[in-house]
């Protein structure tokens, strides 16, 4: 089985255990799935023909979106991301500001008050 049917694979049955939790209707698209049968431990060594790959129609299911929340189109949540970073940014350059400048008073008092050096 390569990478590919494996993941989908997965993406299916989590969407169905997805279902099967919140219990809310889901649309459903049609698929193929494979699944292996793996034989039992008290079989193992009964065993005399090889793992059968089976392949069967799947459904991949997607939540249905509520009509209490409406979902933003892709560009307005894009924007609302910038801003949200740029305002974080902000606050960063701002605080970087205030602690080079605190030291650097900090550096110069400490400059301006040293004793003179002996032999001046």
């Amino acid at each position: 089985m390569n990478w590919a049917k494996e993941r989908d694979l997965l993406v299916a049955q989590t969407m169905t255990f997805v279902q099967s939790v919140t219990g809310k209707k889901l649309e459903a698209e049609a698929r193929t799935e494979t699944r292996i049968e793996f034989a039992s431990l008290n079989e193992i060594e009964k065993v005399e023909r090889p793992i059968q790959i089976v392949e069967r129609p799947i459904q991949i299911v997607q939540a249905a979106r509520s009509p209490a929340a409406p979902r933003k189109g892709a560009r307005e949540e894009i924007q609302d991301r910038v801003a949200a970073f740029r305002a974080h940014q902000q606050l960063f350059n701002r605080e970087r500001d205030a602690y080079f400048n605190a030291v650097l008073t900090k550096v110069r008092d400490s400059i301006r008050n040293q004793p003179n050096p002996p032999g001046d």
